[in-house]
């Protein structure tokens, strides 16, 4: 593009007029001849706008008229002695601008100006032929750009998608597809055309394909395939998402390309642009570049054989998809094809003595039954593997974990293990499911230390823990605890036990007792322990860092993933006005207004944590004692005690946090309590108060 062209709009009394007129004149034999009055018609009305060089000349224009929601270009003309400069480019460039309210920009231009290119990566497809109103009747080609407003069109197309797999096919695949085209060697393209895949694959097609189309010389055959094109679905685009796109793609191709090079690229930008998850093609320079374009647009190439044999992981590739990690930026994916190397690198147990080839049969055995068991990996922003685990969910009454892999010798390795225990506890728990068993022989010491601080008791094949997503009493949960004994027998023994201190009298009013019995039934409440229950308001910006990933979903950058991963955190406040907090307690988290950032779902109670300790002390102490807890810096922590080194403040560590499926708000927490306490500090509520906001938040219980 010329800088120092200016473009601008004229009426009729423009001194440009005369030079526009010229320009036609001289034109005439390809614009079509247009008398004065028309010109001055068009001026008037604004529809003419013209290209000045640096100098004030008019060296070319563009007019145009409005029908219906359509602009209509009458003629675009530029001077002979400055074509080659990407002046008409510039022009169309300012009709879309100032046309975007409209539907689509129009033109006819004959087929033997040979100009196909040119208009086609100005971004117009052709849409159809026709004959011109000339004596000679030249074939004319309809051109048309699309604004990409929705419309009714684009409402029935995504409900005929549904939840089908859009997979868009390349101009290749298209041509192979023509009953046709007898060509033995496109039986890979005619699989897509299968019976048992028309429920799940809906083949669609971008504009692209009506430029690829228009490129035949036969008249019938472009008619024809015109005709085929209707039995597939048509994507549609945004002008300028299209024209972003075509732009970050230039990089992947030559910067002098071909004809075939530049319809390449305005295919698959036109595929990215319309947010489709697959192209298929058997273009192997399309083909080449494949990695690259998944990593910056998440489009899928393949060929269609290996789309195909892949539809097991494309229908569930929602959940292959890279899912933040308690709100950071690590990353949690389904394993996926090829990455058994990898795997096997990064987890093989030397310090066990684990054989190469057993691992990866245990690897390979899973990995065949996806129906089964679930095989996770946890990823690094740098995308190397941290964490391997798997989950097989055979026993309707526990989840079991046959595979618990944790990279060796990183910083985050005991942090990340500590949250997948925390996360496949929670997990099994919501599937209501009793008990969680681990059944990894190869398990690390310090994996094993971490187990056995979960409360999971060893058993023949492994460890259990015993995990109840349910509020009782004491002796409900007594008795319940005895049934699951005589139930499931010899593993379970341990819970008889439980079920024992339960049932003796004075637990429930021994708080440290009965806060570590209920720990071990996590997340289980008791309704009638005797353990403190307080609201405690927090910041959205410490609660996303903190525990709520859900509102560090909202923050693009994610939570900090030293926070946000870690079990047990501290959170610091001011001594005054604390409201009695003590630990062993129950805190509900009241998250306040946002301030300066935008956060939804606030002024509500969000979360349910284990009050583990609180300590009152000098910010120097408390920074030197709490640090590896979450603190970001001493001045964060000096900011708490109004930067008063001798000011005392106080640390409030919790721990095993449960995000509420349901935010109890305020208002509602108010009817609860039967105040209109607004939570500027903590405050202590009853237990049985806590039970009907615990309740209401976790399992959306009426009040």
């Amino acid at each position: 593009m010329n800088p120092e062209i200016k473009i601008e709009a004229i009426n009729q009394n423009s001194l440009h007029l005369e030079t526009v007129m010229a320009l036609g004149r001289e034109n005439a034999k390809t614009l079509g001849f247009m008398p004065k009055g028309g010109f001055v018609d068009h001026a008037a009305q604004g529809h003419i706008f013209v290209a000045l060089s640096a100098q004030g000349k008019c060296i070319a224009y563009l007019m145009y008229r409005v029908v219906f929601q359509k602009a209509v270009v009458v003629h675009l003309c530029v001077d002979k002695q400055w074509r080659g400069q990407d002046i008409a480019k510039q022009l169309i460039n300012h009709l879309v601008r100032i046309t975007r309210d409209l539907h689509l920009i129009e033109l006819s231009c004959r087929r033997d100006y040979n100009l196909n290119n040119m208009w086609a990566s100005f971004g117009f497809v052709a849409r159809q032929n026709k004959t011109g109103k000339s004596k000679d009747g030249k074939l004319l080609t309809v051109w048309q750009l699309e604004h990409g407003h929705p419309s009714l069109l684009t409402l029935l197309t995504q409900q005929e998608i549904g939840s089908k797999f859009c997979a868009v096919i390349d101009a290749n695949i298209f041509y192979d597809l023509d009953a046709d085209n007898i060509n033995r060697q496109i039986e890979d393209s005619k699989s897509l055309l299968a019976d048992w895949l028309q429920s799940e694959v809906e083949l669609c097609l971008t504009d692209e394909i009506y430029n690829e189309i228009e490129r035949y010389d036969n008249i019938s055959r472009r008619e024809r395939l015109r005709k085929l094109a209707l039995n597939f679905l048509r994507l549609t685009c945004k002008q300028e998402q299209f024209e972003r796109v075509s732009q970050a793609l230039t990089k992947y191709f030559p910067e002098q390309m071909t004809e075939r090079d530049a319809s390449d690229l305005r295919h698959l930008a036109r595929a990215i642009a319309s947010n489709a998850p697959f192209f298929i093609t058997r273009d192997r320079g399309i083909l080449d570049k494949e990695e690259s374009i998944y990593e910056e647009f998440k489009l899928s190439i393949l060929r269609p054989s290996d789309f195909i044999i892949r539809l097991d992981e494309l229908r569930r590739e929602s959940e292959y998809q890279p899912v933040r990690l308690a709100g950071t930026l690590i990353k949690k994916q389904l394993v996926q094809s090829g990455q058994q190397n990898l795997l096997t690198e990064n987890f093989l147990s030397n310090s066990t003595g684990e054989e190469k080839t057993e691992f990866q049969i245990k690897l390979r055995n899973l990995i065949i039954d996806p129906n089964r068991f679930e095989l996770i990996v946890i990823w690094n922003e740098q995308q190397e593997p941290l964490a391997l685990i798997t989950y097989d969910r055979h026993e309707t009454h526990e989840l079991k974990i046959p595979m618990l892999r944790i990279k060796r010798n990183h910083v985050l390795s005991p942090t990340i293990l500590r949250h997948l225990i925390l996360l496949s506890i929670k997990t099994s728990a919501q599937e209501n499911r009793l008990f969680t068993r681990i059944t990894e022989p190869h398990l690390e010491d310090f994996a094993i230390k971490a187990i056995t601080q979960d409360n999971f008791f060893s058993v023949e094949d492994g460890w259990v823990k015993v995990n109840l997503a349910t509020i009782k009493t004491a002796s409900d949960l007594s008795a319940y605890l005895t049934s699951l004994t005589n139930e499931f027998k010899q593993d379970y023994s341990f819970c008889q036990k439980i079920s024992n201190l339960l049932a003796e009298e004075g637990t429930v009013k021994n708080i440290d007792l009965i806060a570590k019995i209920e720990r071990s039934l996590y997340p289980a409440k008791i309704i009638d322990a005797e353990i403190p229950n307080f609201i405690v308001p927090i910041r959205p910006g410490w609660a996303e860092n903190l525990f709520d990933e859900e509102l560090a979903q909202q923050n693009i950058f994610g939570a900090k993933k030293e926070l946000a991963l870690k079990r047990e955190i501290v959170y610091y406040r001011k001594v005054k006005n604390s409201g009695g907090l003590k630990a062993p307690g129950r805190i509900l988290w009241y998250v306040s207004q946002g301030g300066q950032a935008s956060y939804y779902q606030v002024k509500s109670i969000r979360a349910c944590s284990c009050l583990d300790e609180v300590i009152i002390d000098t910010p120097k102490s408390l920074f030197k004692q709490f640090r590896r807890l979450g603190v970001y810096t001493f001045k964060d922590v000096l900011n708490t005690a109004d930067n008063q080194l001798e000011n005392k403040i106080m640390a409030i560590k919790f721990s095993e946090t449960e995000i509420f499926k349901t935010p109890v708000y305020l208002e509602e927490v108010q009817k609860i309590l039967e105040n209109n306490f607004t939570f500027q500090s903590p405050y202590k509520i009853t237990g049985k108060d806590f039970y009907k906001i615990y309740n209401k938040g976790m399992y959306d219980e009426r009040i």
